[in-house]
């Protein structure tokens, strides 16, 4: 028989056997008419113990036990079951085969929280007035009998529970699917988890709501891959591991979503925005559809629910024009490189020394949080933080920076030196990780983020520039310049040059979470680092430290997280177009909304992403024309 306790009862059962592992847990679930659970209330400082069948409305009520007559527990039960067996009208004989079933107490914790609950409603509504007047055992359980009625969901009436045991001889118990019964709840979890609404729940609520669906997804993942290690070599295995994990965990959990509402909440493709090259984003739909056959073969998901995942997973890349070019051969980035170590040109001083570091500060946070943002957006969040900062010296601050090329950022007018890219015709500031697919991904980056608000932090956390995309690599970098010294002799400009460049290739090489794409970034390195410093690196043990020091910088580098939102703040703010929608436009005099208006006003919008959301809008000309208007004389 099975014995749920309450955690504070549990001393009064401590002489019976104890059976708290999960698949006790499991057989209890899948055997409720077997399954009792247990607790109890003081009445004059007594414990009186209330057992109710999980399956029925059977109570039973032990007054006054302690620690002297516990181990007597079993036996007054048992008598007490026999008198609610008699009054329910069902045979002597049946109940010894229950009893011969049951078998030995197996003592566990509470499997369903809501029975304790009802517990507590049955003393109070039930129980506690009966006994006021009855003060025997055996007169409560025979009042119980007939007292104990249909509380909507809760209880069943008196004559369901004569059915359920007549319907459940003869007796047994189900010895279930461990495995199985596991998987269901698990994913019941995540079912329940994919139904919560971001907008309902505080800073902390989402972040924990995200730590749980990544709990809960790691809980699914190790029943899937041991599942796939049956049919599937290791190598397999780890790769459908790296991406399910990555994916599940590091995107879709962000965006509240799990396994049955990826296919509404978040998308693959999109992960192309935040780095993920074209392979890996198609290895990572293959991991998914062999988790749907694999959920779908359980019985957990429809066939419509299968077919919906199918579908998704063979949703059309996004047309990047992808090569697979070695992007150190193009001219622009080989440009690049070599500038990087040569002795730059001592920039004017614009404000003052003090103000100029803190541009350049803004400028990295910028880059780092945004991946592209124009040097108007730029000077609008500046300023709004800093309102002695004049425009007409800002942009001269911008024009001495255009030839200086730093790994921190780039710097350029696309109107004179990319013809070709679809962005808006204007100064912008971008990392230079979005030039390593030649100039595509600019302008795939810009029509992904247009009409996304800004997030703006203080701005003593802006400028202290904690904001980077990657992790911090100093260490790394001295730990690399130290290991190249010592092992391969490099010294001077040669040793200071290896070791930025072979981080900087790191940084910019096409990679993903696969161990196989992390060894074709290194490869990268090792091959510069043999060419260009002569030596002779070979993934052997000789080399094993420094192969072991790159696998440890090049799975530690992350991608930029869009616009800088935090998980909260991307799932709670308002983008332009529902800010516009919001404005309940009168045709007649359209004005802007006054929370369209600050939102400019503070560089959280962009003025020409709002201008080019009108132009774009279902709204009648003139009134275009005179929103447009107004946009421009913010």
């Amino acid at each position: 028989m099975f014995i749920n306790v309450e955690k504070k009862a549990q001393k009064l059962f401590n002489t019976y056997q104890q059976a708290m592992s999960e698949e006790n847990m499991a057989m209890a679930l899948a055997n409720p008419l077997f399954s009792w659970h247990a607790t109890y209330y003081t009445v004059k400082r007594k414990k009186n113990v209330i057992f109710l069948n999980d399956a029925t409305t059977m109570a039973i009520v032990l007054f006054d036990v302690n620690a002297k007559n516990k181990q007597t527990v079993k036996e007054r039960f048992e008598k007490q079951l026999a008198i609610i067996w008699q009054e329910l009208g069902l045979s002597g004989e049946s109940l010894t085969d229950y009893l011969a079933i049951g078998g030995d107490w197996q003592i566990s914790k509470t499997i369903h929280p809501l029975q304790i609950k009802t517990i507590t409603k049955l003393y109070k509504n039930v129980i506690k007035p009966q006994a006021k007047t009855i003060a025997s055992e055996i007169d409560l359980a025979k009042a119980l009998v007939k007292k104990v009625q249909q509380k909507g969901r809760i209880y069943v009436g008196e004559d369901e529970t004569v059915k359920i045991i007549e319907m459940a001889q003869p007796f047994n118990i189900k010895h279930v699917n461990f495995e199985e019964l596991y998987l269901k709840e698990i994913t019941n979890k995540l079912r329940r988890l994919s139904q919560l609404d971001g907008e309902d729940l505080t800073a902390d609520e989402v972040d924990n709501a995200i730590q749980h669906i990544q709990e809960v997804n790691n809980q699914l993942l190790d029943l899937f891959l041991a599942d796939a290690k049956r049919n599937y070599s290791a190598r397999t295995v780890r790769r459908y591991r790296d991406n399910l994990q990555f994916y599940l965990n590091e995107w879709a959990a962000h965006h509240l979503s799990t396994i049955f509402n990826i296919y509404v909440q978040t998308s693959v493709d999109e992960l192309e925005f935040h780095g993920v090259g074209k392979t890996e984003r198609t290895n990572i739909k293959a991991s998914l559809k062999k988790l749907a056959k694999y959920l779908k073969d359980k019985n957990i998901i429809s066939d419509n629910e299968y077919d919906d995942i199918i579908l998704y997973t063979q949703k059309d890349p996004v047309d990047l024009d992808e090569e697979d070019e070695d992007e150190y051969d193009d001219p622009e980035v080989e440009a690049f490189l070599n500038s990087l170590f040569s002795e730059p040109e001592k920039l004017p001083v614009v404000f003052d020394l003090q103000t100029d570091k803190m541009i350049d500060d803004y400028l990295k946070s910028f880059v780092t949080l945004y991946g592209l943002i124009s040097a108007q957006q730029a000077y609008q969040i500046i300023h709004a933080q800093n309102p002695s900062i004049d425009k007409k010296r800002f942009d001269q601050y911008i024009q001495n920076k255009f030839d200086e090329m730093t790994m921190e950022y780039f710097i350029i007018d696309f109107s004179e030196a990319f013809k070709s890219v679809d962005i808006a015709p204007e100064i912008f500031i971008f990392s230079p990780l979005l030039i390593k697919d030649n100039d595509t991904k600019l302008s795939s980056f810009y029509k992904h983020q247009l009409g996304f608000p800004y997030y703006i932090p203080a701005k003593e956390v802006l400028i202290d520039d904690k904001f980077s995309p990657f992790t911090n690599i100093s260490n790394y970098q001295q730990d690399l310049e130290k290991l190249l010294a010592n092992q391969y002799g490099l010294s001077g400009d040669d040793l200071k040059g290896a070791a930025f460049l072979s981080l900087y290739q790191l940084k910019m090489s096409d990679y993903g979470l696969e161990l196989s794409s992390v060894n074709g970034a290194i490869n990268k390195v090792i091959a510069f680092l043999n060419k260009e410093h002569g030596l002779k690196v070979k993934q052997d043990k000789v080399n094993e430290p420094l192969i072991k020091l790159l696998v440890l910088i090049a799975t530690n580098i992350r991608r930029p997280w869009n616009r800088g939102w935090t998980n909260y703040e991307m799932l709670r703010t308002k983008g332009i177009a529902e800010l516009v929608s919001e404005m309940e436009i009168n045709l007649e005099d359209p004005k802007l909304s006054s929370e369209v208006i600050s939102e400019v006003q503070a560089g959280r919008i962009n003025r020409d992403e709002l201008l080019s959301f009108l132009e774009s809008s279902n709204l009648p000309p003139k009134v275009i024309s005179k929103l447009y208007k107004q946009v421009e004389e913010l």
